[in-house]
């Protein structure tokens, strides 16, 4: 059992992609700024938050461990290489591994228990995310902005709720923006509690953000569609299990919102034979 410690930075998608090498690490310890992604990690040995453990001037602390290393994907080989970022994560750690891309989240059986009153509650559902968990301006139509404008984003969960008739779980929306979308009583949803949902959701639509890298956890057989806004981003951050749009106007989230439609509707039709079978 190793005593390391692998410090990670940047958003939640970063830290699931990372999840990946963890089985080839040995048990390790993590700092993140997410650190329920690695609770449950059976070869984490501790997850500490790093919001709550300083990384400037805290010597005493990291001396307990063998060896501390800052970790950064965005490194130059990913830089200069059309390659995902699991599969750069690979190089980073020297992993030979030929496999499907996937990530890895865990959950305990109290979270399961927990969990299945929400999926009661909210019955046939279909979870959406049309901004990241970082992003908190409303004005979406700009040149690499990543979230849809607000007018598409309304019109597919309308769609999605009077015509498919399906409880619709807007993700990550600090300000509820959208109209007609689930509510949840007497419920605070974190950012595991929506990758728990997605396992029983009747599918997703999505952008470059959580619930797509959430989607390729080897536990969860939810498939979705996620909108984006350039080419060359899709081939670092999608998975070949989504149907993957890209957007009308260059760099600009713009969609035809029939054809979303229409593609969730495939992908749902794949998740039910899924659990069909």
């Amino acid at each position: 059992m190793s005593n390391n410690l692998y410090i990670l930075n940047g958003g939640i998608g970063k830290h699931i992609c990372f999840t990946s090498c963890i089985n080839h690490l040995d048990k390790i310890n993590i700092m993140s700024a997410w650190p329920k992604v690695f609770k449950n990690h059976p070869s984490v040995n501790f997850s500490y938050d790093y919001f709550f453990s300083p990384t400037i001037d805290n010597v005493s602390f990291f001396n307990k461990f063998d060896n501390v290393y800052a970790i950064e994907p965005y490194d130059h080989h990913f830089h200069k290489n059309k390659i995902h970022l699991v599969k750069n994560y690979m190089i980073l750690f020297n992993i030979n591994k030929d496999e499907d891309i996937y990530n890895e989240l865990y959950f305990n059986d109290n979270e399961e228990e927990d969990i299945q009153h929400i999926v009661s509650s909210l019955e046939d559902y279909v979870m959406v995310q049309f901004m990241g968990s970082d992003e908190h301006s409303k004005d979406t139509d700009f040149i690499g902005a990543r979230g849809l404008i607000k007018e598409q984003a309304q019109k597919i969960v309308d769609i999605l709720n009077f015509d498919l008739k399906l409880n619709v779980l807007n993700v990550y929306s600090s300000v509820d923006l959208l109209k007609n979308t689930a509510k949840i009583e007497k419920a605070h949803l974190d950012y595991m509690n929506y990758a728990h949902l997605l396992k029983y959701a009747q599918g997703f639509i999505g952008i470059d953000s959580s619930l797509n890298h959430m989607s390729a956890n080897k536990f969860c057989n939810t498939k979705g569609v996620v909108l984006w806004n350039d080419e060359n981003v899709i081939e670092r951050l999608s998975y070949d299990k989504n149907i993957n749009i890209i957007s009308n106007t260059p760099r600009v989230m713009r969609f035809d919102v029939n054809q979303v439609i229409d593609n969730f509707q495939k992908i749902r039709s794949k998740n039910d034979q899924t659990r069909r079978n």
